[in-house]
């Protein structure tokens, strides 16, 4: 018995078969090499949402891949609409439905530069300025009677989330400001292709279309295997496993209609 659920594994990772949510899991939890599950399962093969139309997906890839000047091999759907469920920590095998989202995976080192630098300007501009804080970092804010200069929350959770992002060398849209240029062109850019999933029988609602700029592939591997090693660490009872930040992203929505 044994055997035969190791060889099941061993099938599962070579590819032939799409994994349940508790097969996904058992392989999270007993391989170490969080990479390889990251490429064969989210990075690589036709997503769930396109899986009884896979020439199709290569019309959405080659529509991405033009709209941000890349080659349709720099595209990839990820996420639940890859799976068929959700492989993110807090939320791990919950199914695919209208209400969910599509993750869209651009790789594009210009972009993820530029980006990121636009991004950091933005960051640049949140108060307190460091002049404001010096004075109590030297001691001398003991000399008056006004207290430290305080950061909101919310303004903290984007620096964290775009310092945790640029680490992994990759870019969210989600963190600039609503109005803010680049913003709206790169959601512009992804969420035009949503009409695409009407052609999928069934239709497939899109409640939002997000997507995320990698620098490599191999930033890419190592950002979802870092989600992997986080689910596996919730399936121990880890109560420090960082948050889904992937769902503070926000892209326009697209009113297409699923159909059973």
């Amino acid at each position: 018995m044994a055997e035969s659920k190791e060889q099941n594994l061993l099938q599962l990772l070579a590819g032939h078969d799409r994994p349940t949510p508790e097969q996904f899991k058992r392989l999270i939890s007993q391989l170490d090499n969080h990479e390889i599950l990251a490429k064969v399962f989210l990075l690589e093969g036709t997503p769930y949402v396109f899986e009884r139309s896979p020439m199709k997906y290569m019309v959405f890839k080659e529509q991405v891949a033009e709209r941000f000047r890349v080659g349709s091999h720099d595209v990839c759907i990820v996420g639940s609409a890859k799976l068929g469920f959700s492989p993110s920590p807090h939320k791990f095998g919950t199914p695919f439905d209208e209400t969910s989202d599509v993750d869209v995976v651009i790789i594009s080192e210009p972009l993820f530069n530029h980006a990121s630098r636009e991004l950091f300007a933005v960051l640049n501009q949140i108060e307190p300025a460091i002049y404001m804080i010096r004075p109590f970092l030297t001691g001398d804010g003991s000399r008056n009677r006004n207290q430290p200069p305080q950061v909101a929350l919310g303004d903290w959770k984007t620096v964290k989330e775009a310092v945790r992002n640029f680490v992994f060398q990759n870019f969210n849209p989600g963190l600039l400001p609503y109005d803010h240029q680049l913003r709206r062109e790169i959601f512009d850019n992804i969420s035009s292709t949503a009409g695409l999933f009407l052609a999928l029988e069934p239709q497939v609602f899109v409640s939002k279309i997000r997507g995320r700029i990698f620098r490599t592939w191999k930033a890419a591997e190592n950002y979802y295997a870092d989600t992997l090693r986080q689910a596996k660490r919730a399936f121990e009872g880890a109560e420090d496993v960082e948050p889904d930040l992937d769902e503070a992203e926000e892209v326009r929505g697209a009113d297409v209609k699923r159909e059973g």
